[in-house]
């Protein structure tokens, strides 16, 4: 193996495609295209896994708020809720939520997976067909991964707020708290490299990785 050559020739493309894509990537214009779809599947994400919790996303304010990166997330008892609705309209009166809420950034819960991914395939010797047939079971992998981190970010939130109306003993929030650092970026990182080999390489291509030409 020819270390400078695996480092002009792979690694230094790769850093420069994935650099350049991640800035693309940080464009308000950019963002609003896919936030919409982030947004959606966080909070469908939250609200079937935390049932007894109401989540919703946080309204953007078109004047003043160009920062689609954040996805706001918004969250109340759903018993509480109930409660205060009826309440009001016992009173024949407008009902006023009070909500705690949360964010979650897109770029480093789904974005720049992906694009780590896609950067590491896209170098990745093999046929263009190969890599497409990877890309699809990777990026399955990835956002299932990101179900993860959005389930344990809103349990681990959720939890510390005390807003679910249960009695957690220390272990239990020292146990969410855990579950929650976990998923950290040198995870995501070590999620995607183990991705990309699981779905990318054959025994061939591993060795044609570092051949020399």
């Amino acid at each position: 193996m020819n270390l400078r050559h695996l480092i002009l020739k792979k690694f230094l493309p790769l850093v420069v495609l994935f650099m350049t894509l991640s800035v693309l990537s940080l464009n308000s214009t950019i963002q609003k295209s896919y936030y919409a779809v982030f947004e959606t599947f966080t909070i469908s994400v939250l609200n079937g896994r935390l049932a007894d919790t109401y989540f919703k996303g946080k309204p953007k304010e078109a004047a003043t708020d160009f920062d689609y990166n954040t996805i706001g997330i918004l969250f109340q008892s759903k018993r509480v809720l109930t409660a205060i609705t009826q309440e009001a309209k016992r009173r024949n009166l407008q009902a006023q939520y009070d909500y705690k809420g949360f964010n979650i950034t897109i770029d480093e819960t789904f974005i720049a997976p992906l694009l780590f991914f896609t950067c590491l395939l896209i170098f990745t010797p093999g046929s263009w067909q190969n890599k497409g047939i990877a890309y699809i079971f990777g990026v399955f992998l990835i956002m299932g991964f990101a179900y993860l981190i959005v389930y344990f970010k809103g349990l681990y939130m959720v939890s510390k707020s005390g807003v679910r109306e249960m009695i957690y003993d220390s272990n239990s929030l020292d146990f969410f708290q855990l579950l929650h650092f976990f998923f950290s970026s040198v995870t995501i990182v070590t999620v995607v490299l183990l991705t990309w080999i699981l779905v990318a390489f054959r025994k061939s291509d591993l060795a044609r990785l570092f051949e020399v030409n």
